[in-house]
């Protein structure tokens, strides 16, 4: 049976705040160097379709999946029932997981593991406020501190579960993909947001 899932697609039919550009761009942060031309990659959950168009814009093959028509993907499913028809380099899925049950992000791990050859990024959001953001330059890195202060439940009505919410902690999160063959190779953090890189071992 099909989970009415919790979404919106308003916000992509309006101009973006700072704060989401730059998650764009810790996006293609994680991705860097990682990806080349020529390469193929699935791409779960996909907004107002920056990050495929910028991977397309460097010569990226891109299979755009979405459960929400009206972001015209290349393919209309639900990800817990995606399963790829072929095997694809990597795949990507940011500001999405949180959008379903904890087991059901195992569960389209599950689908698509095998499918995989060399990636997976990911993002989730950190289960903090963060009214206190600060943004350093250090030569030629930048890096984001945050003053967190607690929260007593997840404020967003879309998420079902946040990183460090509860038992849903990194580790666990960890886990999950190693599980699957793929360990962690590199993460950021921005603001309320966590990027994750994993590369299955051959």
């Amino acid at each position: 049976m099909k989970k009415n899932r919790q979404f919106s697609s308003r916000w992509i039919k309006k101009f973006e705040s700072r704060e989401h550009w730059l998650s764009y761009w810790h996006q293609i942060k994680i991705m860097e160097g990682k990806i080349k031309s020529k390469d193929s990659l699935i791409e779960i959950g996909i907004g107002t379709g920056f990050t495929s168009n910028y991977l397309k814009s460097k010569n990226i093959d891109v299979l755009t999946v979405d459960v929400d028509k009206e972001k015209s993907p290349d393919i209309v499913a639900d990800a817990v029932s995606f399963k790829p028809k072929k095997n694809y380099d990597h795949f990507c899925a940011f500001e999405v997981f949180e959008h379903m049950d904890f087991s059901e992000m195992v569960k389209t791990l599950d689908n698509i593991k095998n499918s995989i050859d060399k990636n997976i990024f990911i993002s989730v959001p950190i289960y903090k406020k963060t009214p206190i953001a600060i943004e350093l330059k250090i030569k030629s890195f930048w890096k984001s501190i945050t003053i967190p202060i607690p929260k007593t439940k997840i404020i967003d009505p879309h998420h079902e579960w946040e990183l460090n919410y509860k038992d849903f902690t990194e580790k666990r999160l960890i886990n999950e993909f190693e599980l699957r063959n793929f360990y962690l190779e590199d993460k950021l953090s921005y603001l309320r947001w966590r990027y994750f890189h994993f590369k299955k071992n051959n």
